[in-house]
Parts: C-alpha cells; structure tokens; sequence
C-alpha cells in the first residue's frame, strides 16, 4: 500500500536535491551566480526553475482535478522568474505564453523537432504522482505535460522513464526489476544502451567512479545525458544516505541540480518524507510543498477508492 509518506518524500526530495545542488550546476560564471541568488533572506537554500515548474503541475492539476495542457502552460508562464534560473529557450517560451501566444506554436519555434532538454524529465516524478490512479494514462499524461515545453521524442521519453521509475518505485518494486520494465519498453537507442549499462552497475552492486558515469551515462542538460544518470543514482544509494548520494552527483557536476532532482524524487519515494525530516528548515517552501504533496495523495486516495 502506498503511503502519504512517499508522495511527500518523492516531492520532498526533488525540491531538495535541486536546491542543495543548484550551485554545483555549469561552469564558474553559472556557480557564482547562484552564490549571490542561491539563498532566501532568512538564509535558507533556494530552489530552481525544476522546482518551481514541478510546483506548477502540481497546482494545475488540484485545480483542474486533471490534465489540462492550456492551464498548465498558463502556470508555467505566470510563474516564470529569471531568477530561479530558467534556460533561454524556456523563458523566451514561457515569455510568449504569457503575452498571449499559443504553447503549440512557440514550443517548436526554436527548435523544429522540440528540444530535447531535461526540462520535462526534472518535473515528471510529479506528473506521475498526480497521474497515479491511472497506470494506462501515465505516459500520456507525461508526454502531454512535456511538450508544452519540451516536444523532442527523446525529451518525452526521457521524461516517461523518470516518472515510469518513479511509479515503480512507489509500489515497492525493487532497483533491478524496475531497471529491467524500462529496459523492456523504451525505444530510443541512447536510452536502451544507457539504460543496459546502468542495470549492469546496478546489478553488480558496486559503485563506480565518477568519471566512468559522466563518460558513459552523461551528466549534461539533454534528457538522453542525464536522465539514465538520475535512475543510476538513486538505485544504487537507495538505502543509503541521501545526502550521500547528493554529494556523489555534486561531484559529478554538469547539470547537477536536475539530476539530483530527478534522483531525490525516486529516493523519497522509495524511503518516505520523514528521511528527509533534517532538511526541514535548509530549504525553501517545504512546509508548501509537502502540503502539496499531501493534497496530490489525498486525491489519489479518492480516485482508487
């Protein structure tokens, strides 16, 4: 049966592995930047655009009690602000939302196929745990909420395993047997031979250096580099620390807040909110955001009742 506690755990530990690796994120000039913007008044660690656009799913969704993309691109753009950080492809995307222009048009502008960025895998444990009660939606629902912003094939599946794993993860299927449905399912060739070097480590049980996982699972901003490296480190630090695991993909730099996102979500729902109890007060919001959580478990509970 799954807990209140793994929504809020999931959810937890997205906002706090972005937060706490957001300043390990890109080279130099993008470090020392969020030096000056990574901290609230009261001092406490402030959350990114992953954050902030998981959020936003999670609003529309109790708003609309379902998937409604027009909604959902109308609250990806009121909540814009350059300062959490958002890609230039985003903020010219979400820019032009707000001042009236249609998602379908914009989101290929840039890009004819779509960007093939993380953006929508960062926010997919949370498309899949509003779109829960459903497992033969889930990765409709996945695939409608990413390419509002990320419409590249790539980009979608990469977002359709994170929240795939996720799912799994929430009703207690172990690392190798969630590792091996996504193996089974996926299509991309980056993703089947990322995905068979990733159960190899996962099954061997050891873990290895980082830069064996940045040469052969990636660690950059394209959801081929690092969604597969999200999956790694949250199967082989499942019992362990999280702030373990933390310190591993802060050490593996690159896009390291969406990548500890990503991994953090699939950690918390696979141990529950009250292992993350300690970071309670380092980060920004979590009181909101676990009521979030809590209201998305609620209406779960409604739906399979």
């Amino acid at each position: 049966m799954i807990e209140k506690s793994q929504f809020v755990g999931c959810f937890k530990g997205l906002a706090i592995g972005d937060a706490l690796a957001a300043s390990y994120e890109g080279g130099p000039i993008e470090r020392l930047l969020w030096h000056f913007l990574g901290r609230t008044k009261i001092g406490q660690r402030r959350y990114t655009d992953d954050t902030q656009m998981s959020i936003d799913i999670a609003q529309s969704f109790l708003t609309c009690k379902h998937l409604d993309q027009t909604h959902l691109a109308q609250t990806f753009a009121n909540s814009y602000r350059w300062s959490r950080g958002y890609g230039p492809s985003a903020a010219h995307l979400l820019k032009g939302i707000k001042n009236g222009e249609s998602w379908e048009r914009l989101n290929r502008k840039k890009f004819a196929e779509g960007s093939m960025g993380n953006g929508a895998a960062m926010r997919a444990p949370i498309a899949a745990l509003c779109s829960l009660s459903c497992h033969d939606g889930l990765m409709d629902y996945v695939s409608k909420s990413a390419e509002i912003t990320h419409a590249h094939p790539q980009a979608i599946e990469g977002a359709q395993l994170i929240a795939h794993a996720t799912r799994l993860a929430l009703i207690g299927v172990e690392s190798i047997g969630i590792l091996q449905a996504l193996c089974v399912n996926v299509i991309a060739p980056v993703y089947k031979l990322k995905l068979s070097k990733c159960l190899g480590y996962v099954a061997g049980g050891k873990l290895q250096p980082i830069t064996v996982i940045k040469a052969e699972l990636g660690n950059g901003m394209l959801a081929s580099e690092s969604c597969v490296t999200a999956l790694y480190f949250a199967f082989m630090y499942r019992r362990l620390a999280f702030s373990e695991m933390l310190q591993a993909i802060c050490d593996l730099g690159g896009d390291a807040d969406t990548i500890a996102a990503m991994a953090g979500a699939i950690w918390g729902a696979i141990n529950g909110g009250l292992a993350l109890i300690e970071y309670d007060n380092q980060i920004e919001d979590l009181a909101v955001i676990e009521q979030l959580a809590s209201s998305i478990y609620f209406r779960y509970q409604e739906m399979v009742q």
